[in-house]
C-alpha cells in the first residue's frame, strides 16, 4: 500500500503540566468535599497523590479561598495535623418552579439551606405570556430578598430546577405541558431581572446533582432519579454522564404508554391519553382519592398526604393505587436502563415506608437478572430540586478540568502527578 493510501492514525490528546494540575486540583476538592474535615497527609493516602503536590495545591485552593484550614487533629505523636473544609461562604440561589407555586432558597456549597421563601402564583397551561412574566417578576423580587439577607456569602449564581426540558446550549425551555413557562424566553427573563449566572435545568436531572453532590450516592455511576410531583420526570446517570438525547428531551418518561389509548382515559397535558404520569403523579393520587370519596373537597396532594398519616383509609388506597401505578413504570425503566440505583423524589416519600415495599416487590416480580436496583428516597425529600439547583451552579464554578456533567473526579482517577503541581 501506498503512503498516500495509508488511514491516518487518530491524533491523541496529550495532557499537559497544567491540565494534570487542574485534574489534581478537581480530585482533591472532591476528596475534601467527601470526607471533611480532612488533614493533607490523608489527602494524599486517600488520592494517591504525592504529599507534596497535596500540600502545594491546598495552599493554593486556601489562596483562592475554595478551602479553609479548620481545627488542629491529635496523633499520639508528632506534629498535630491541620484539617481543611470547603469554605461555606461560597453559596448560590435556588429556584425550583412547580405549577402553582416556586419554592427558593440560598445554599452554600456544603448543602446546608441558609433560608427559604415560597412563592405562589395562579398559573396553568392556558396562560399568556403576560401572567408568566408578572410571576417571574415577583420570584426574582424574592430572590434578591434572600440574596441581600445572607449578604456575607458569595454568590456564585442562580441554579433553576423546572418542571420541562431544557435545551442547554439555547436554554430555550422546549417542553413544559404543566406551566407555561415555554411562553416566554425564562432564561433572559431571569437573566434581566437577577444579573447573574444562571444554571437551568429538568428537576430530575436537578435531583441528579443533590444526590451526586449532597446525597449517599456519589459513586453510582447508573442511577435513575424520577420526580415525582404535578407530573414525572426522570433524570438518567448512564457510566457517570448525564443522558440527555436530542435537544435534552432524555428523561420524559412520565409520557410513555402506561396503558392503551381509551376514550375515557385521563387526557395528560402533553394532549394524550395512556401516558404514566397520568396514573402515577400527585395529580392522579388525589383522583384516586375522589373517586372513593366523591363528597370530599380536598383540594391538594399535600393534604392527601396528611390523611394518609392520620390513617384515613381511602387516602391509604389512592396513595397505593397511585404506588402500583409507579412501580410498574419503574420495573419497565429498571428493564432497560439497568440502573444500580433508582431515587423517588416527591411528596410521595412522606409515606416511604408504605410505598417503598410496593415499588421493590413489583421490581423483584417483574426483573429478569438476580439483581434488581436499590430504591430510595431522596435524602433531603422536597429540598432536592433546590440543593440540585444550586450544585448545578457550585460545580461549575468549582471544577475546572470536568465538562459540566456529573461525571466528577473520583479518587481511582488522579494522573501521574511528577511535575505537575
Amino acid at each position: 500500500m501506498s503512503t498516500a493510501n495509508k488511514p491516518a492514525r487518530p491524533r491523541r490528546a496529550i495532557a499537559s503540566s497544567e491540565t494534570a494540575r487542574e485534574i489534581n486540583r478537581d480530585i482533591l476538592l472532591r476528596t475534601i468535599h467527601l470526607h471533611q474535615p480532612v488533614s493533607r497527609a490523608d489527602l494524599a493516602r486517600l488520592t494517591g497523590l504525592q504529599p507534596s503536590t497535596v500540600s502545594v495545591i491546598i495552599g493554593q485552593l486556601i489562596d483562592e479561598d475554595w478551602v479553609l484550614p479548620g481545627e488542629l487533629g491529635r496523633l499520639p505523636r508528632g506534629r498535630r495535623p491541620t484539617f481543611v473544609v470547603l469554605n461555606d461562604r461560597h453559596a448560590a440561589l435556588a429556584i425550583d418552579l412547580r405549577p402553582g407555586r416556586a419554592n427558593l432558597a440560598a445554599v452554600d456549597i456544603n448543602g446546608k439551606l441558609l433560608g427559604r421563601e415560597l412563592v405562589a402564583y395562579d398559573l396553568h397551561a392556558g396562560s399568556s405570556a403576560d401572567e408568566a412574566k408578572t410571576a417571574i417578576a415577583r420570584i426574582a423580587q424574592v430572590a434578591r430578598k434572600l440574596r441581600t439577607a445572607h449578604g456575607d456569602r458569595l454568590f456564585h449564581g442562580l441554579g433553576v430546577s423546572v418542571s420541562g426540558r431544557v435545551e442547554q446550549k439555547t436554554h430555550r425551555l422546549l417542553f413544559s405541558p404543566n406551566v407555561p413557562w415555554n411562553q416566554i424566553d425564562l432564561y433572559a427573563e431571569l437573566s434581566r431581572e437577577l444579573e447573574m449566572l444562571i444554571e437551568m435545568d429538568n428537576a430530575a436531572n436537578a435531583c441528579l446533582f443533590s444526590e451526586r453532590w449532597f446525597g449517599n450516592f456519589s459513586d453510582v455511576a447508573n442511577m435513575l432519579v424520577v420526580s415525582v410531583s404535578e407530573g414525572i420526570g426522570a433524570g438518567l446517570l448512564i457510566d457517570g454522564r448525564v443522558a440527555r438525547g436530542r435537544d435534552g428531551m432524555a428523561g420524559e418518561f412520565g409520557h410513555m404508554a402506561l396503558e392503551p389509548v381509551s376514550a375515557d382515559a385521563p387526557v395528560c397535558g402533553c394532549g394524550n391519553t395512556g401516558c404514566w404520569e397520568t396514573f402515577a403523579s400527585n395529580r392522579a393520587g388525589l383522583r384516586y382519592y375522589h373517586e372513593l370519596a366523591p363528597e370530599s373537597e380536598l383540594a391538594s396532594f399535600q393534604e392527601l398526604i396528611e390523611l394518609a398519616q392520620a390513617g384515613d383509609l381511602r387516602a391509604l388506597r389512592a396513595i397505593d393505587r397511585m404506588s402500583v401505578y409507579l412501580a410498574r413504570g419503574l420495573a419497565t425503566l429498571a428493564a432497560g436502563l439497568a440502573p444500580e440505583a433508582i431515587i423517588v423524589v416527591g411528596d410521595c416519600t412522606a409515606l416511604w415506608p408504605r410505598i417503598r415495599p410496593v415499588l421493590e416487590s413489583q421490581l423483584i416480580a417483574r426483573s429478569f437478572t438476580p439483581q434488581t436496583p436499590r430504591v430510595a428516597a431522596a435524602v433531603d425529600g422536597d429540598a432536592a430540586r433546590l440543593r440540585g439547583a444550586a450544585a448545578m451552579v457550585l460545580l461549575k464554578t468549582l471544577f475546572r478540568s470536568t465538562d459540566f456533567t456529573l461525571r466528577l473526579p473520583r479518587a481511582d482517577e488522579q494522573v501521574a502527578d511528577r511535575e505537575s503541581c
